[in-house]
């Protein structure tokens, strides 16, 4: 963290113009004092340049909470007082850096309200909207069942209507079934017709596939061909 803070430091002088160095806190006035009468004296190179009002930031090495706004409210040979202008998250101490802010740019001028705008260049046309095709991929997923079960368990119901959501209503959606399917393969058929029927599903055809999907479970594999 502190390679980091000291580097951050370091940018932070680059980007900025010749900081001064705060040297002690002055009091201004006599006693009782009041908060305005509390200034910081600062010394360095560029004091001479500084003019009151002018801003300071303040910066401390390897400490990364947020420091106080200084203002220039007066210039002296050697050196310039500033007062508090932004409360930071500690009070300036000594060895601490002010570095002055960067001035506001000026904007460019407007243009004379009576000369009319530059017009703006001609847009190129768009291009025509491509349609979209629908989807060519063959899709291909297992339903598997408990032993000796026709109904659907919530997991399938939760499949299946993911895949609908997926893969879109259209196409034909094949139950295909394993060799070896069972004497309730007819039943469970019955059971995934019936719920994509209920999902918006329109075709929906009964097909076999070669092999059985791996698992211990029996399954009725569930495709959709979208040709």
């Amino acid at each position: 963290m502190k390679p980091l803070l000291a580097l951050c430091f370091a940018a932070t002088l680059l980007q900025a113009g010749t900081p001064l160095a705060v040297v002690r806190a002055v009091r201004e006035g006599e006693p009782p004092f009041e908060d305005g009468q509390l200034f910081y004296r600062l010394e360095g190179d560029g004091s001479a340049a500084l003019k009151p009002g002018e801003v300071l930031r303040l910066v401390r090495p390897r400490d990364a909470r947020p420091m106080a706004l200084l203002e220039v409210v007066d210039g002296r040979p050697g050196y310039v007082l500033a007062r508090i202008r932004q409360p930071g998250a500690t009070f300036p101490l000594r060895g601490d850096l002010a570095i002055p802010r960067e001035p506001l740019r000026t904007p460019p001028p407007l243009p004379d309200p009576g000369q009319p705008l530059p017009a703006a260049p001609a847009a190129a046309p768009a291009a025509p909207a491509l349609a979209v095709p629908p989807p060519l991929a063959v899709h291909r997923e297992p339903i598997y069942f408990l032993a000796d079960e026709a109904a659907l368990t919530p997991g399938a119901k939760a499949k299946l209507k993911g895949w609908v959501a997926s893969w879109g209503h259209g196409g034909v959606w094949v139950l295909a079934l394993p060799p070896g399917a069972g004497p309730l393969a007819e039943a469970r058929v019955g059971a995934l017709r019936e719920e994509l029927a209920r999902l918006g599903v329109a075709r929906i055809e009964v097909g076999s596939v070669p092999e059985p999907p791996p698992g211990k479970y029996e399954a009725v594999v569930v495709i959709l061909d979208p040709g």
